[in-house]
């Protein structure tokens, strides 16, 4: 038995006069909850010993943090249509060439998101080549527009939530 790297329960726990052990959780309504554990022992070397741990759960934390995400994605996507749909603009304003690959491709794409607004208004032809497409420019708005609608809606879902009431719970338990 003294070639055991540790010792049995039973005889531990006899080697171990002195135990107490504290539980607390404290509930701050909806908003946060903070876990208290604190341990003290004497171990089987004759040491005091005292063990805490402290877990806080803040839910308005975790509620930031999302809308930080929603915020994030929805306003990258908007600037990745935005450029789309401005190079198109720009390329349109100045006459590309509609055969060169790189130009079919944007315009391919950006159809894709310009299509729903054509028509709208009649396209201003400027001078020999170039065209002013006020449905580009009308879709640039209206999705700035969603865009700022979805992050809008991620603040009010996920808002802090503020509350007065707080309860409490501690337990404590002592081995002798």
């Amino acid at each position: 038995m003294s070639q055991q790297p540790y010792q049995p329960e039973s005889v531990r726990r006899q080697s171990n006069p002195y135990e107490d052990a504290t539980v607390q959780n404290v509930q701050y309504g909806n908003a946060a909850s903070v876990h208290n554990e604190r341990q003290r022992y004497i171990d089987p070397q004759g040491n005091q010993v005292e063990r805490r741990e402290e877990i806080v759960v803040d839910k308005n934390q975790r509620n930031a943090n999302i809308r930080y995400w929603i915020k994030s994605i929805v306003y990258f996507l908007l600037a990745v249509f935005e450029v789309i749909m401005a190079l198109r603009l720009l390329f349109r304003f100045l006459g590309a060439n509609q055969s060169n690959a790189f130009i079919s491709f944007l315009y391919d794409l950006s159809h894709l998101f310009v299509g729903a607004f054509n028509g709208i208004f009649n396209d201003q032809t400027i001078g020999n080549t170039g065209v002013f497409e006020v449905s580009t420019v009308i879709a640039m708005l209206v999705y700035a527009l969603i865009a700022w609608g979805l992050v809008s809606l991620g603040r009010v879902i996920f808002a802090s939530t503020l509350s007065d009431r707080q309860t409490t719970f501690t337990r404590r338990s002592r081995q002798v």
